[in-house]
């Protein structure tokens, strides 16, 4: 299958949770912020799910580093984001929107209408297969995508083994309790079901208290 290569970027207390039970998420150091924005520079899309589409409305711009702005897609299986949210009303990048043949038809007009290019994948329920979806991004010219989050997407993704590289920061904080985890998902039994995370390039950052690490994804 020809699909984009997939990254996915995230930063997370060390033990692994990426907003508190409140919803704070401010992990990032400055260099963190420019870490990431480097990256947004080197890709074609920028991709994230719609819980957080909602939650934090981004615009997905380039703000700490100079380049040209990627495009953003939005999965959103049942079309739930309002249409308020800056990537459906701010025009400094192309939006993309994913979402599923249960969708309601009026909202997807309405989206298309605003200039926004709506996917809409087949499928039975409003859980949508991330593999056709990927190969029509492909159709598109895009061949590098960068994932912010959340975790049910990324937990999609690395359960279709669609996933090339995952970029992690750890910061030097901890939430625990009922916090946010990096990864949703129903979960595995054990590490005979995971991938295999081989790093590939590790960094403590110059802020002296995070530690960023590069991860090659390996599917058995």
């Amino acid at each position: 299958m020809e699909r984009p290569y997939i990254v996915v970027f995230t930063t997370t207390t060390i033990d692994g949770r990426i907003a508190s039970k409140t919803g704070y998420s401010k992990l990032s150091c400055p260099i963190d912020f420019m870490r990431l924005h480097k990256l947004r520079s080197q890709v074609d899309a920028v991709m994230i799910g719609a819980r957080t589409a909602i939650v934090d409305d981004p615009s997905l711009r380039l703000k700490y580093f100079k380049g040209k702005n990627p495009l953003r897609i939005v999965v959103d299986g049942s079309l739930k984001i309002p249409l308020s949210l800056r990537l459906v009303t701010n025009g400094i990048s192309k939006t993309i929107v994913i979402t599923s043949s249960q969708a309601p038809r009026n909202k997807v007009q309405e989206l298309k209408r605003r200039g926004i290019e709506v996917i809409v994948i087949e499928s039975p329920t409003t859980r949508i297969s991330l593999s056709p979806a990927l190969q029509r991004l492909y159709e598109l010219g895009i061949r590098k995508i960068l994932v912010e989050g959340g975790g049910e997407l990324i937990w999609s993704l690395i359960h279709e083994k669609l996933v090339d590289e995952f970029r992690i920061t750890a910061a030097p904080y901890i939430f625990g309790g009922i916090a946010t985890p990096v990864i949703g998902g129903s979960g595995l039994k054990d590490t005979s079901e995971s991938p295999i995370f081989e790093p590939t390039y590790v960094e403590l950052c110059a802020c002296g208290k995070e530690v960023h690490v590069v991860y090659r994804v390996i599917y058995r």
